[in-house]
């Protein structure tokens, strides 16, 4: 996410770039580590949240915890809002929760129990369609971005759904989803 915090940075957005231990704590832990975070850095203004794969769902379960005066507009990135058929996969090789630790693991289809956006929230989910890594190929929908199918992105409450040509890792550096997300978070919609 460091290169989309440069880029918000840039043109005059205070960033917080939050990394959190998804390989050793569970989600609600993460939640409760993100706000204590929020709340060091609150400068009374509103929120405007951008997240990448997992922090969709950190957040969405985030804002079922929070005052959502607070919170601003939304941009989620190739977030596995429906689950990952890939952790589907993978529950019945390998112990998930060794491999994955115990966020991960919540990632399958039938585990994410987390709320969808409240419709009142400026929202936009940005998928990839692309995949450098076609590993995971055979898994997934014919749409993804080698990590998460397109459809498994979309969720109930949000205002705008884009698909773009970049995979899941560099979604977060492409230059397109650079300029998208900080047109939603300026503007309220994407162009």
């Amino acid at each position: 996410m460091e290169p989309m915090a440069q880029h918000l940075n840039q043109q005059g957005y205070r960033t917080i770039n939050i990394p959190y231990p998804s390989f050793r704590d569970s989600i609600e832990e993460i939640v409760d580590q993100v706000i204590t975070i929020i709340a060091e850095h609150d400068n009374g203004g509103r929120i405007h949240f951008v997240t990448h794969s997992l922090g969709g769902i950190i957040l969405r379960h985030l804002l079922a915890e929070t005052h959502q005066e607070l919170i601003g507009r939304i941009v989620m990135l190739a977030p596995p809002n429906q689950g990952s058929e890939i952790i589907d996969w993978l529950e019945g090789c390998i112990p998930l929760a060794k491999t994955l630790g115990p966020a991960g693991a919540k990632l399958g289809s039938d585990k994410i129990n987390a709320p969808g956006l409240p419709q009142h929230l400026d929202s936009a989910i940005i998928m990839g369609k692309h995949s450098a890594i076609p590993f995971f190929r055979w898994l997934l929908d014919s749409e993804n971005d080698g990590i998460v199918s397109v459809n498994r992105g979309k969720i109930d409450g949000v205002n705008e759904f884009h698909v773009t040509d970049t995979d899941h890792t560099f979604i977060t550096s492409d230059p397109l989803v650079l300029e998208m997300t900080l047109n939603f978070l300026t503007h309220g919609y994407i162009r």
